[in-house]
């Protein structure tokens, strides 16, 4: 199947949106770990909250390129059944 470059795009700053999640997760655990293990705790599902919230819009943003080309696709094949309803011969059984 192939993909738009917007597509494409947008895999890649998915991509990135984990990275960011990940590094500010370990970035704030590591950070607050000397205050004890619940605050670094805490921190890092603070430092994480920015990227997974970008990865939920970034799939929301997939999720309806994947819908429009299904729905294509089926406007393609309806319209190809029409075609051959339409040029049937009527036939009275």
């Amino acid at each position: 199947m192939r993909q738009t470059l917007t597509e494409i795009l947008i895999n890649f700053l998915l991509g990135a949106a984990w990275a960011i999640a990940l590094l500010g997760a370990v970035y704030l655990f590591w950070s607050f770990l000397p205050f004890g293990i619940l605050f670094a705790s805490m921190a890092a599902l603070v430092g994480s909250l920015f990227g997974l919230l970008m990865v939920v819009f970034l799939e929301l943003a997939a999720l309806q390129f994947q819908k429009y080309r299904e729905m294509k696709r089926q406007t393609h094949l309806l319209e190809s059944i029409r075609k051959e309803l339409h040029d049937a011969p009527i036939r009275d059984h």
